[in-house]
């Protein structure tokens, strides 16, 4: 070996055990208990979803029956008042025929005739029983053709009063039993509401543990900002639309330009959620003859609107499926006219309602897209499972076993 040269390095290549037989029994024990325990997680996943779907199938059902009990508590207090009327009218005319009775009876008495011939028509004044309406016509024959019709009219006008005195109480009975109706089903709804909602987090926590996707709330943050990122730029759009059409009028109108413009971009942009919409009341407009000024915007879905509870409760529903979906719901449909349900009743006879009859032209009912339209598709069953939270449902002729079947058609209950 020479001065200065380098001696040799003496390299052992590290050589990687083998496993020891335990050590591969226990990973091998490891494995199956993992295996077991997310088939254990899926089938409790499972067994919850099949639960889930049972008790929002009961509430969707229980909703509908709380709608139809409110419309027909609603019906009857109508009936109530027209019967009401009626009988306030048969009581009037009562009133006018005694008191046309007795100035005949006045007459004949200052006429000197026997006054027991007038004890029929002194009863009749009294509203005794009409058994001697024969003895009062005789008394009445002799008073003159007039006087004769005075009888008959009192006596129809008896006859009139009671039977809508009789009217009327039913119809007061029958719209306290559909109050009773109405305030039950009312109840029921709440406790499947509720008992829905706790079976949601606990879905939630199980599709957690069954997938191992955590669906925390910074995700659910972050789907909600992507969705409302969609819906101001879809509202700055309607701005921008408006705006150009607010330009064109006022170039086509000079002297209105300014009450033109204001007008058109008042009308078209509207907020990106509509929660500070206040909206007004539609009570006493016909079904699709609403003013648009009464009714309010949807979140994220430019260009509709609905009624103001209606449109509050779909945007809070809308905003919890954009937790989910990254987007608001696609809405394709909302309020309707009239004219447009005459339209769509002429377009798509087997499907629209009857013009003057949809609860879209109560502002009360949407049609949705952008997957909700295709039954089974995951946007479907999350609304059927979370919709009744909201006061909305899919109504049961909508079903697929139950005649026209819309998948794409919900409705608002409150």
């Amino acid at each position: 070996m020479s001065v200065g040269a380098a001696a040799p390095l003496s390299v052992t290549a590290a050589v990687a055990q083998p496993p020891t037989p335990e050590e591969v029994e226990q990973a091998r024990r490891a494995a199956q208990a993992s295996a077991a325990a997310a088939a254990a997680a899926q089938q409790r996943l499972e067994a919850a979803q099949a639960q889930l779907d049972a008790v929002a199938s009961e509430a969707n059902e229980a909703l509908e029956r709380y709608q139809q009990a409110v419309e027909a508590h609603q019906a009857a207090q109508q009936r109530e008042v027209e019967e009401q009327t009626r009988l306030d009218a048969a009581e009037t005319a009562l009133s006018r025929g005694q008191d046309d009775l007795g100035r005949w009876a006045s007459q004949a008495y200052r006429s000197a005739e026997v006054m027991p011939q007038y004890t029929g028509m002194v009863r009749l004044l009294q509203r005794s029983a009409t058994d001697e309406t024969a003895q009062a016509m005789a008394i009445a024959q002799r008073l003159g053709a007039s006087r004769n019709n005075a009888v008959t009219d009192y006596e129809m006008a008896q006859r009139r009063q009671a039977e809508a005195a009789e009217r009327a109480v039913e119809a007061r009975q029958t719209s306290q039993a559909r109050a009773e109706q109405a305030s039950k089903a009312k109840k029921v709804v709440d406790a499947l509401v509720a008992q829905q909602s706790a079976q949601v987090k606990d879905l939630s926590a199980l599709q957690t543990a069954a997938t191992g996707v955590a669906r925390d709330d910074a995700t659910r943050a972050d789907n909600l900002a992507t969705a409302r990122a969609v819906a101001d730029a879809e509202a700055a759009a309607a701005a921008a639309r408006a705006a150009a059409e607010a330009q064109a009028a006022a170039e086509a109108q000079a002297r209105s330009a300014a009450s033109s413009a204001l007008d058109a971009t008042s009308a078209g942009a509207g907020p990106s959620t509509g929660g500070d919409c206040a909206g007004s009341s539609t009570a006493g407009y016909p079904n699709g003859l609403i003013p648009r000024s009464a009714l309010c915007p949807l979140w994220g879905a430019s260009g509709h609107v609905l009624r103001v509870d209606a449109a509050e409760a779909f945007n809070r529903l809308s905003q919890a499926y954009a937790q989910e979906f990254s987007q608001p719901m696609c809405v394709t449909d909302s309020y309707r006219t009239l004219t447009e349900q005459i339209d769509v009743k002429r377009r798509k006879p087997g499907l629209a309602a009857t013009p003057g009859t949809s609860r879209h032209g109560l502002g009360i009912a949407v049609d949705l897209g952008c997957g909700v339209q295709n039954f089974g598709s995951p946007q479907f069953i999350w609304l059927k499972r979370n919709a009744a939270l909201f006061g909305w449902l899919h109504p049961a002729w909508a079903e697929r076993a139950n005649g026209p079947f819309e998948p794409w058609h919900w409705e608002y209950t409150g």
